[in-house]
C-alpha cells in the first residue's frame, strides 16, 4: 500500500492523525459509535489495526444516530480509568472530558495539480480512521483487507449530492492507482444496482452490457452517453453523483459488484428498529475483522 497520508488533502490533519494513534495505544481502550454504517466502517478499520497490533479494547455500539435526540450530547460513557475513542461522522459531540478522543469530520483545504484555486471539502471519519488505521498498523492484514473501503464515508456523504467533491475524487483516484480499487464504467460491473438512478432502465443497461465487449472506445462512449441522457433530468440526483454512477464506479478487483452498489444495498437492508440496528451493526463489524468484507452476519 502507498502511503495515504501523504496525500495533500491531510497535511493539516497531521496532529489530529498523531494524536489519535498516540490514543489508541493507552491502557483499557474503549471504541464508541452508533448503529450506522458509516460509524461501522470507521470502527472497522480502527478495530482492524488494533488486533493487527494486539492492542486489547473493548467495543460499544449505541442505538443509530436518527433515533438518538437532537439535543443529546452527552453520548460519551464516564467510566474512571477508561479511554473512550467516540467515532462521530454526525459532529454532534463535544467533550471536555480529558479521557475522551472523537474522531469526526473535519474541514480541509486542497489543491489539484491542474489548478492554483484551492478547493474545500471535508474529511469523513471513515476516511480518517483508514489513515489511523494504516499508520498503527502499516503492515497489519486486516487493515490492508479494509483498505478499499476508504472512501466509502465520503461517498456517502451529501457532499456529492450538490457538486464535486475534491476529497471524494482525491482519494479515488490515490486507491485506483496504487490497485486497492478498480474505476470502470457501469456496463463492466456485472451486478450492478441501477436503483440509485430512478429513471435508469436495467433491461438497457442488460442490452448494453451485452454488446459492450464487441465495442470499441467510441461507441462505447457513445452508447453510454445515450444511456446517461435520460437520466439527467432524475429529481434528486445530482450531475457529480451521476457521472459517478456512469462513469466511475469504483470496484474491488475480481469482485462482480461495486462499492456503491455494496453500500446501498447494506443501507437499504439496514434495520428501523433501534435494538435490531445495534446488533446487526455488531454483526457486520465482526464480519469485516473476520473476512474483510462487507457481509452482515446472521451467525
Amino acid at each position: 500500500m502507498n502511503d495515504l497520508r501523504k496525500a495533500p488533502l491531510f497535511a493539516s490533519l497531521n496532529d489530529v492523525i498523531d494524536d489519535a494513534v498516540a490514543f489508541l495505544q493507552s491502557d483499557s481502550l474503549l471504541l464508541v459509535t452508533t448503529a450506522d454504517l458509516t460509524s461501522v466502517l470507521a470502527l472497522g478499520f480502527l478495530e482492524s489495526a488494533l488486533l493487527d497490533r494486539g492492542i486489547s479494547y473493548s467495543r460499544r455500539i449505541l442505538p443509530p444516530n436518527s433515533h438518538i435526540p437532537p439535543d443529546e450530547v452527552d453520548l460519551i460513557p464516564k467510566q474512571s480509568g477508561v479511554n473512550v475513542l467516540f467515532i462521530d461522522p454526525w459532529n454532534r459531540v463535544e467533550t471536555n472530558m480529558e479521557n475522551a478522543f472523537i474522531i469526526a469530520p473535519k474541514p480541509v483545504e486542497v489543491e489539484f495539480r491542474n489548478s492554483s484555486t484551492p478547493r474545500r471539502g471535508r474529511v469523513d471519519a471513515v476516511l480518517q480512521c483508514a489513515v489511523i488505521a494504516s499508520v498503527l498498523a502499516t503492515n497489519g492484514s486486516r487493515t490492508k483487507r479494509c483498505r478499499p473501503y476508504a472512501g466509502c464515508g465520503q461517498w456517502m456523504m451529501e457532499s456529492l449530492d450538490t457538486t464535486i467533491d475534491p476529497i471524494h475524487t482525491i482519494v479515488r483516484d490515490f486507491l485506483r492507482d496504487e490497485g486497492t480499487i478498480q474505476v470502470v464504467p457501469l456496463p463492466e460491473i456485472s451486478d450492478a444496482s441501477v436503483d440509485m438512478m430512478p429513471l435508469a432502465s436495467s433491461r438497457r443497461l442488460k442490452r448494453l452490457q451485452k454488446l459492450w465487449v464487441e465495442m470499441d472506445a467510441p461507441t462505447r462512449a457513445q452508447a453510454l452517453s445515450e444511456f446517461s441522457l435520460p437520466l439527467l433530468s432524475s429529481e434528486g440526483l445530482s450531475t457529480a453523483r451521476l457521472e459517478e454512477l456512469i462513469w466511475k464506479r469504483m470496484r474491488i478487483p475480481n469482485e462482480s459488484t461495486d462499492l456503491a452498489t455494496s453500500l446501498y444495498r447494506l443501507v437499504k437492508a439496514w434495520p428501523e428498529q433501534a435494538d435490531a440496528a445495534v446488533l446487526h451493526a455488531g454483526r457486520l463489524a465482526d464480519e469485516i475483522l473476520r473476512t474483510g468484507r462487507l457481509t452482515a452476519s446472521t451467525d
